[in-house]
């Protein structure tokens, strides 16, 4: 979903869906533009797609699993107001259970993006979030405000890489915004509920075959194959202190075989062209390390 905003706005100006399902129209829904083009292209590619459909300056950018908070869109509304030079402003996220779900992202030493935040509880955390320019690589991809003026301004280009199709894709942005030296705010009481991985299931093996996958193809384009060949013992260490601790129960499906072709794919086949391009302009620059979760945070079951 990508809703327009206007200056200091109680509701967005323009609301547009892309559609990913079969190859028929989606039913009408009153105030809504809906885009589809018959085939499931991908979370990254229909934001994409409703980009190039808009003239707006500022939006919302927004999976169909969350619930936004009346007041999240003026929140969001005012934070680009009082800080013009943002490219994006992150929102947090709460689950059903009343926990946090996300609010910013930090990586892993092998580059897995994960919600440091995840299971505090929302009310003790909504009253000392960091806000602002806090210290998070990038905002989740479920929910923020993008500024594409200074998108572009950046460089601009697709917001998300095509290729990836489902997940890694706000890690990928949150790595090009830091490398490019970008402004990225959060405002955690711009806030919405969050019903995480319908798409595929927490534990789907699809889900770890895509995440590994776009894991090792964003190594490959920040750090070449060998670099990103050199991160396997990280993640062997990563997997084996996930294993320790099964306490989020077992996987759907042939996780190993899922884990081989995510490594096949991301490190045997050719990098594909929108992946490589996608940090262009970023050579020779390194993530600031307050970018990296600490090693407690890196080792704990992401889904846990």
């Amino acid at each position: 979903m990508l809703a327009s905003l206007r200056s200091q706005t109680l509701l967005p100006s323009a609301v547009r869906v892309w559609h990913n399902g079969p190859a028929f129209p989606p039913r009408p829904i009153e105030g809504v533009e809906q885009h589809w083009s018959g085939e499931g292209v991908g979370y990254g590619e229909g934001i994409n797609q409703l980009l190039a459909r808009s003239t707006a300056k500022t939006c919302v950018v927004a999976t169909d699993d969350v619930v936004l908070d009346r007041r999240c869109i003026e929140r969001l509304a005012a934070e680009l107001d009082e800080h013009p030079r943002a490219v994006v402003v992150g929102c947090a996220l709460v689950g059903s259970d009343g926990r946090v779900n996300a609010y910013g992202l930090r990586l892993t030493e092998d580059w897995l993006g994960i919600n440091v935040d995840r299971g505090r509880s929302w009310d003790d955390f909504a009253s000392a979030a960091p806000r602002g320019s806090a210290p998070y690589l990038g905002p989740s991809g479920a929910l923020f405000a993008l500024n594409r003026e200074e998108w572009e301004r950046l460089g601009g280009g697709p917001l998300f890489p095509r290729s990836f199709f489902l997940y890694m894709e706000d890690v990928m942005l949150g790595v090009r915004l830091r490398l490019l030296g970008a402004e990225v705010r959060f405002r955690p009481d711009a806030f919405a509920t969050h019903a995480w991985s319908v798409a595929t299931g927490k534990r789907n093996v699809e889900k770890l075959r895509l995440v590994e996958r776009n894991r090792l193809w964003m190594l490959s384009a920040a750090r070449g194959r060998a670099g990103a060949a050199a991160s396997l013992p990280w993640t062997a260490l990563r997997y084996g202190a996930y294993l320790a601790r099964r306490g989020s129960g077992e996987r759907t499906g042939n996780a190993p075989r899922a884990f081989w072709r995510a490594v096949r794919d991301g490190l045997f086949t050719e990098l594909p062209t929108d992946v490589s391009a996608y940090l262009r302009g970023c050579e020779g620059r390194s993530l600031p390390r307050w970018c990296f979760a600490s090693l407690r945070d890196q080792l704990r079951n992401p889904v846990a």
